[in-house]
């Protein structure tokens, strides 16, 4: 895989551009800082669900405590 993918980023010399190994370092740190985010909203909307789930189903239908 990353050998082909080496021999599509190769100029006409076989040289590595600089530009294009620039530009995939940016795309990636952008896309850590817009989705970083979002997966831990995400995080923690499903922790709060699964919480709202135990307390209010297991705890109350399987484990009643009276």
């Amino acid at each position: 895989m990353f050998n082909y993918l080496f021999i599509r980023l190769k100029n006409k010399r076989g040289e590595l551009g600089i530009g294009t190994i620039v530009s995939v370092a940016i795309a990636i740190i952008v896309a850590g800082f817009v989705l970083i985010p979002g997966m831990r909203g995400f995080a923690q909307m499903v922790l709060d669900s699964m919480d709202a789930w135990w307390q209010n189903t297991v705890q109350t239908s399987i484990f009643p405590t009276t």
